[in-house]
């Protein structure tokens, strides 16, 4: 007799008489009681015990299928036990008539004598699914306890120890054996007593406020950029600012009046500054005076080279005329040409000079292009960049939803593990066109009671543009979920309703609010090698967070 456990954990035994051959007809004659004595007729004469899925010989005498199958392996020899007759397969049938009466014989519930209720074979299995004396796994997880179904409720509700129950404090669900750790660690609602020793008893959640009020902390003294360099408890520093005021207004007049000498420099340097920069106006508006010269002298360049060239070849044909002319007419006339020519030399040479001039300044003004070409490039940079952010920009989230995507996860949690890194920040997102500015931040590698064993996610209030025309303090359910990359999906999500009396949630002051989340979000041993689920996947890690949004109010 086969069994198994059904959907509400209640053993069931498979009681189908034209069930399989494989059913051992041993351990159904053992585990069935009959209420009245069991008829010769419906006994195996092999077995000896109740037929299971009944088949009837030429014989007359009724058979289990397997006992029938194993008489018949023995071929032409098989004989009935009881009467010798030889039994043929050929004449061999299914007994559906001895199976329904075997089907409704009166049994004994098999949790007898604890249950003495008792049923027709056939609906044993039904009574079994009730059976108060049916013994049930506790359905608590972790928890290997057996025991009756009378005894289940008060066991799985009262008395098991995996049983979870609300913390009482933040309300979150844990087992029995968590929540005192969980009260003692983690729990942000627990009240504990001031790290620094102070008489103030502070929600866990809030003991970073509190740090900026503690007056056990140590702090500077507020003089320490003008030179008083106290650091006692916060207590002790406000005695010490009220005792030593003089001394600290000393410190001040000595600081303003080397900022008052520095001031006094920074003015002349920036007198001389000015006056080079003055200079360098002057000398920009020569120059470009000089390109729109350089522009018309290029034509009057090759005017002048070409004039060059004449001249030399008018020199050259005068030459050989003086030669001939110092023959003819004496050495008075040709010393008189010859100096003719020497003055028309002279002022052929001082145009060279001239247009050799003009190629320097031609030199000078290319290098100017060349800067001016640069300073173009990094304005295109710039222009490039601002595309980018228009890009992002368009790009943002105004559904309250965000989806955050963490590339190089290995890298960045070792670089957060040796502190060289702050925390990580997300694109800022939006409740809506008009609504409430958030984004969210996370540390790799933990944050307060979760630093280098959880990672840690908070969720940060950001000033907007339309703060003025919101409700405030801000109210509305924050959901944060790590998301599942496979296709299990097993997504792990914490919520939380904020605060209205944590300033995290009043309207903004400066940049950003104090960030408010879960220090413990999921441990590195969960997130990076769970059971059914694939958290980072290709060294990628996803991130969603949700806002609430019902009851928001469109501008």
């Amino acid at each position: 007799m086969a069994s198994g456990v059904g959907e509400d954990g209640v053993p069931q035994q498979n009681l189908d008489m034209g069930g399989s051959s494989d059913l051992d007809c041993g351990l159904l004659s053992q585990s069935l009681r009959f209420v009245e004595k069991l008829e010769e007729q419906y006994v195996c004469p092999c077995c000896a015990s109740v037929v299971i899925n009944p088949h009837q010989a030429s014989c007359g005498h009724i058979f289990c299928l397997r006992c029938i199958r194993v008489l018949l392996e023995n071929g032409s020899s098989a004989k009935c036990p009881k009467d010798s007759v030889l039994i043929r397969s050929n004449e061999v049938f299914q007994d559906n008539c001895c199976k329904r009466e075997i089907q409704n014989l009166e049994v004994y519930c098999t949790n007898y004598p604890d249950c003495s209720s008792t049923a027709p074979v056939c609906h044993l299995q039904e009574h079994l699914k009730t059976c108060q004396y049916a013994t049930i796994k506790c359905p608590n997880q972790g928890c290997p306890e057996t025991l009756p179904r009378r005894d289940l409720k008060e066991h799985s509700h009262n008395l098991c120890v995996h049983r979870k129950e609300p913390c009482p404090h933040c309300h979150q669900r844990y087992t029995i054996a968590q929540i005192k750790d969980h009260e003692n660690t983690v729990c942000p609602e627990v009240k504990v007593p001031c790290p620094n020793k102070c008489t103030q008893i502070i929600q866990r959640h809030r003991l970073k406020e509190h740090f900026s009020q503690c007056p056990e902390l140590e702090t500077d003294c507020v003089y320490k950029k003008y030179g008083c360099f106290v650091r006692e408890k916060r207590a002790k520093v406000q005695v010490h600012e009220d005792a030593a005021l003089n001394e600290h207004l000393l410190l001040v007049l000595e600081n303003n009046t080397k900022l008052e000498k520095q001031i006094h420099s920074l003015q002349q340097s920036m007198s001389l500054r000015q006056l080079e920069l003055q200079e360098q106006k002057s000398t920009v508006s020569s120059l470009e005076r000089v390109v729109q010269e350089v522009t018309k002298s290029d034509q009057v360049l090759s005017v002048v080279q070409r004039s060059l060239e004449e001249q030399r070849g008018r020199v050259s044909s005068i030459q050989l005329q003086l030669q001939q002319l110092s023959l003819a007419f004496g050495q008075d006339s040709a010393h008189t040409e010859l100096a003719q020519l020497r003055g028309s030399l002279g002022t052929l040479s001082q145009q060279v000079s001239v247009v050799e001039g003009l190629k320097e300044r031609l030199g000078v003004l290319e290098g100017r292009y060349l800067q001016h070409s640069r300073l173009l490039d990094i304005h295109v940079d710039q222009l490039q960049r601002n595309e980018e952010r228009f890009r992002e920009l368009e790009s943002t989230s105004y559904s309250g939803k965000l989806i955050w995507k963490i590339r190089d996860y290995q890298k960045r949690k070792e670089v957060a593990s040796r502190g060289h890194a702050p925390p990580m920040l997300s694109s800022a997102f939006y409740t809506g066109r008009s609504g409430y500015k958030l984004s969210a931040r996370a540390y790799l590698s933990g944050d307060g009671t979760g630093l280098g064993t959880h990672l840690s996610l908070y969720v940060v209030l950001m000033r907007g543009d339309f703060d003025s025309l919101l409700p405030w303090p801000f109210r509305q359910t924050v959901t944060l979920t790590v998301l599942d990359q496979s296709t299990a999906r097993n997504h792990m999500s914490e919520s939380f309703l904020p605060d209205p009396a944590s300033s995290s949630f009043s309207r903004p002051v400066s940049d950003t609010n104090v960030a408010s989340g879960f220090p413990c979000f999921v441990s590195h041993g969960n997130l990076e090698a769970p059971k059914n689920a694939a958290y980072v996947k290709d060294d990628t890690l996803f991130i969603k967070i949700k806002v609430d949004t019902s009851g928001l109010e469109d501008l």
